[in-house]
């Protein structure tokens, strides 16, 4: 299943792979902390504190906030990898 996210962050590890800070929104929450109506949104990750995910080979590095392709690894959708970007915002 391919779903998309928003790039926060990356860095290259010490053997080359692309890691990608990745905002899942279903699974994090939304790219800004307040909804529509101003409140606090209860399950909400930092920035901070969002996973990085390793990521295929890409034309360009993702910029803050840019939409990414990322695809689950495995059944339980714990681990996910970017697939690329998609050129939005």
């Amino acid at each position: 299943m391919i779903t998309y996210a928003y790039a926060k962050g990356y860095y290259y590890t010490g053997d080359g792979t692309l890691m990608v800070r990745c905002r899942i929104p279903s699974i994090h929450g939304p790219m800004h902390q307040t909804n529509a109506n101003g409140q606090r949104v209860r399950n909400y990750v930092t920035d901070n504190a969002l996973p990085y995910y390793p990521a295929l080979l890409m034309p360009h590095l993702p910029v803050d906030g840019e939409v990414v392709a990322v695809t689950s690894t495995d059944s339980g959708n714990a681990n996910f990898l970017v697939l690329g970007t998609t050129g939005g915002q």
